[in-house]
């Protein structure tokens, strides 16, 4: 699955299956997932984690769940991307 897949992706969890009232064409993938951008809590991240691990049939290693990880859509399609390949 290529980058820009694994981005839509993510891209479509967050803007139809969290509760967010976001766009999907207004997501961009360098806002910060956290404060200054998404405003994402505890709870939104475990569903997101969730959501991912449904939607790409992986399992995220606990060495992964950090902030760096999930600072933007980008760097959470990152992680996705390598651990399909490891996977696979």
């Amino acid at each position: 699955m290529q980058q820009d897949e694994v981005l839509a992706g993510i891209k479509h969890i967050v803007a139809e299956d969290l509760d967010l009232n976001l766009a999907y064409d207004k997501l961009d993938e360098t806002t910060p997932l956290f404060e200054g951008g998404l405003s994402l809590d505890s709870v939104i991240l475990v569903e997101l984690i969730s959501f991912i691990e449904k939607r790409f049939g992986i399992e995220l290693r606990d060495d992964v769940l950090n902030m760096e990880t999930f600072r933007d859509l980008r760097s959470v399609a990152q992680v996705v991307r390598e651990h399909m390949a490891q996977q696979a």
